[in-house]
């Protein structure tokens, strides 16, 4: 939704955008410069809302990346440091974990999986019982991410606490993935309404405007102050080739450690790295290949443009 008269000014930057888009000639700096301007008319809750929030705001210690980035922290140094244990501590559990175990107890579908409830409630005990009990028992701690134990008197419903959280060991965690048809969508409707712009526009160029968008958020760094204060600890969306999507290049975030003077790559359990935003760009085709995702890290990228119209993304040398 348009809030706003657009300026002349504005108009006649993203009027050159446009045009430097159809000639294949843009910079990715000018596609950042787009973006902002374009976040000042769009929708709160749009996808083009973040993205122009993370160019405005390099470090992102805010929205959905940013939650992300946290996320992906908190599997790798509390989930995954918490299933570790060969028995789970109760005292102290990652809120994600505790959060999920009340899911899976108020899910309509949920049983028991194989306990001896009678023996453990012969007085007999409703789901809602032992829900708000749990609840009773726990306060969340939001620094530390996880609920802390108060008042452990029901040992039944730790018991059955400590069955269930077993259980969850073999859960998939993180979030889906985002598409540039979103973003790409929201760039050609704001582009219309303040400038008059084609949507057919957008449409024939959306590759080259994709290879601008992962080079333009390639090395975007999530603030983790205050869940680490270690200073050797980073996170950072990269460009790569996430086997999940078979060869198609997009948006990762991966968790970095300083070892003997140098950046590595933090391995989360049989994976290096989280698909997070996702392109239509084969690597194949349009990425000259380094190595995922140790060199990612520490490369810039850029977008090259050639003659016969072809482009492709590629590591700065």
């Amino acid at each position: 939704m348009v809030k706003a008269q657009i300026t002349i000014q504005e108009a006649h930057e993203l009027s050159r955008f446009v045009r430097k888009l159809e000639s294949r000639r843009l910079s990715t700096p000018e596609l950042r410069s787009a973006l902002i301007i374009l976040r000042q008319y769009c929708d709160k809750s749009s996808a083009l809302k973040e993205w122009g929030d993370s160019v405005a705001h390099r470090k992102r210690n805010r929205d959905i990346t940013f939650e992300r980035g946290v996320d992906l922290w908190i599997e790798k140094f509390l989930i995954n440091a918490y299933f570790e244990a060969e028995i789970p501590k109760l005292n102290k559990i990652p809120t994600p974990i505790f959060e999920r175990l009340l899911q899976l107890l108020q899910a309509p579908d949920f049983n028991f999986g194989g306990m001896d409830v009678k023996s453990l409630f012969p007085g007999g005990h409703s789901i809602d019982e032992i829900v708000a009990s749990i609840k009773f028992m726990y306060h969340k701690s939001k620094n530390e991410h996880v609920y802390k134990l108060f008042s452990g008197e029901n040992s039944d419903d730790l018991r059955l606490m400590q069955h269930f959280i077993a259980q969850l060991k073999k859960s998939k965690w993180g979030n889906g993935y985002f598409h540039f048809e979103e973003v790409r969508d929201d760039i050609a409707s704001m582009l219309e309404k303040l400038i008059g712009t084609s949507l057919k526009v957008i449409q024939k160029n959306e590759k080259y405007l994709a290879a601008h968008f992962l080079a333009a958020f390639h090395l975007t760094e999530i603030d983790l102050k205050d869940c680490d204060r270690s200073t050797k600890k980073r996170c950072f969306l990269s460009v790569g080739a996430d086997a999940e999507l078979g060869g198609y290049l997009s948006l990762n975030l991966g968790l970095y450690h300083r070892k003997n003077g140098a950046w590595d790559i933090v391995t989360l359990k049989n994976f290096s790295s989280r698909l997070f935003f996702a392109t239509d760009l084969l690597e194949s085709e349009y990425y000259s290949k380094i190595d995922w995702p140790q060199d990612a890290f520490k490369k810039p990228i850029e977008v090259k443009s050639f003659r016969n119209g072809k482009f492709r993304l590629m590591p700065v040398k």
